[in-house]
């Protein structure tokens, strides 16, 4: 049997549409299938973190991720006389962003729905193929591919691909069809989250901000519009799957809050819990898993887009190695070696949020314990450089304290005529990067092999004690040329063999 797609991505949401884009501008032929007859509007997310707005400026989405932004303070500051900007918390405990390991890789004040329609116009601009209504009933694979069973609005269809991408929410169908195995926790809580429209009178009686009482937790707050969210810790919900309605957070916030709070319009929301679950694998044979088809969890903190990006910038690049066939051995498997302890360390920060969100006594000693603690200053950069992904390192065989890690977005002064003027615009399309920040001939000639796959530029970045680095192309650096250090030609070889494959000769 042929293949009619390279791959096809299950899920047309912000994963399923960064992997899309990824896959695409490498050179892949993609297939995005969404069940959807439209685009989520509820804000289950206003912000990104920065491992994630890195990655969307990867591709060559920095003018628009700023135009976003940009317009989402300016509606926060019409709607509520003042930046409404992203705020870091952990359970409900504000830590001060300034404390961070890199303060200026920062969230942006970016809505869910706003980035998926930046994603969708840059998917169709690429000429990937998104197909909606078109939702995966059935799948097997072989050997050579996956064959895939859709429901159309045209009826059933049978579609071939090298590789499947299940990014279909939470409740993967994809994840249940290829039998991944999904452990964790079940939910403790329900939790309510909506866009709404207030009484005025609810507006002056609501006191703004994040509360905790003796019935749960409630949030109000201008976030573009009005905000409100309340957390029981009365067990999950009946149905996870049903639709928030106007009455059911409005009788929820005032149980929480003890204000007759009145809505006048729901715009937008949804249900959840503190169900904490995740793949064991990210990979099965020819299917993949990618963001909440590979880990649920409650909402905690808005790590969730940070996290799922990030996943398709790690997938993207080896999927589309492993398609154009010069990834070397076990480049794929590095997909769940390295996502899946990130995912595991975000369900326990998740679990720990829920405990110190709880009513009861014990839970509030434990607030005001941890509280205390985020008082100094080592144990708030730890959190908040978890909670944004700056924690995250990679082993990637080099033993330097950069090499693993994720390079933030520098910018490059002095590049080479015609060179971009930042990291990430150099980075992506499948492609890494060797950047010379020294000038050192001996290490331009020494990738001169892997050129096909790998760029260079020769630029000066604030980078302290360093003379060059090779970047894969998600921004992971895998080695690292310490300043004025001998260059040894067989490290460098050995890591663009391990990320890059065999070299190019003559």
């Amino acid at each position: 049997m042929t293949n009619d797609f390279d791959v096809v991505v299950a899920g047309g949401g912000p994963v399923g549409l960064m992997l899309a884009c990824e896959l695409r501008a490498a050179g892949v032929a993609v297939l995005v299938l969404e069940r959807r007859a439209r685009p989520e509007r509820a804000v289950k997310a206003g912000s990104m973190g920065p491992l994630a707005a890195e990655a969307v400026r990867g591709l060559g989405l920095g003018a628009e991720l700023r135009a976003a932004e940009e317009a989402a303070n300016e509606r926060d500051l019409r709607l509520t006389g003042k930046p409404g900007g992203p705020r870091e918390h952990f359970g409900g405990i504000f830590l001060d962003p300034s404390l961070a390991s890199d303060p200026d890789r920062r969230r942006v004040r970016v809505d869910q729905p706003a980035l998926e329609d930046i994603l969708a116009r840059h998917a169709r601009s690429l000429g990937v193929d998104v197909r909606r209504e078109h939702e995966v009933t059935g799948l097997s694979q072989d050997g050579d591919g996956v064959s895939v069973d859709v429901a159309t609005p045209a009826g059933a269809l049978r579609l071939r691909c090298a590789y499947l991408a299940g990014c279909d929410g939470g409740r993967s169908t994809v994840r249940e069809l290829a039998g991944f195995g999904f452990a964790g926790t079940p939910g403790s809580l329900t939790g309510r989250d909506g866009v709404v429209r207030l009484s005025e009178e609810a507006r002056r009686a609501l006191p703004r901000g994040f509360h905790h009482t003796e019935r749960g937790v409630f949030v109000f707050a201008g976030f573009g519009a009005d905000r409100v969210a309340s957390v029981e810790f009365d067990g999950p919900p009946a149905d996870p799957a049903a639709p928030l309605t106007l009455a059911d957070l409005e009788a929820s916030v005032r149980r929480v809050s003890g204000v007759e709070v009145v809505i006048d319009e729901l715009l937008s929301g949804f249900v959840y819990t503190d169900e904490a679950r995740q793949a064991t694998t990210y990979r099965r044979g020819r299917v993949l898993l990618a963001g909440d088809a590979a880990h649920v969890y409650a909402p905690f903190g808005g790590q969730g887009l940070n996290v799922g990006l990030a996943d398709a910038a790690n997938l993207g690049w080896k999927l589309a190695a492993q398609v154009h066939g010069w990834a070397p051995a076990g480049l794929l498997d590095t997909y769940t070696a390295e996502r899946h302890p990130v995912a595991a360390g975000l369900l326990d920060n998740t679990r720990a949020q829920a405990a110190l969100m709880r009513p009861d006594p014990q839970s509030r000693a434990l607030r005001e314990l941890f509280a205390e603690f985020t008082g100094l200053e080592p144990v708030t950069r730890r959190i908040v450089d978890m909670k944004t992904g700056q924690s995250v390192r990679y082993a990637v065989g080099d033993d330097h304290p950069l090499a693993g890690t994720l390079c933030p977005d520098l910018p490059l002064d002095g590049a080479v005529a015609g060179a971009a003027t930042t990291l990430r615009d150099r980075l992506g399309r499948g492609r890494g990067l060797l950047l010379d920040l020294a000038g050192r001939a001996e290490v331009r000639a020494g990738i001169a092999p892997w050129s096909a796959r790998v760029g260079t530029v020769t630029a000066r970045a604030k980078v302290d004690g360093v003379d060059a680095m090779l970047l894969r192309p998600d921004g992971c650096v895998a080695w690292v040329l310490p300043q004025g250090a001998a260059y040894r030609a067989e490290a460098l070889t050995g890591a663009l063999r391990t990320w890059f494959g065999e070299g190019e000769t003559g």
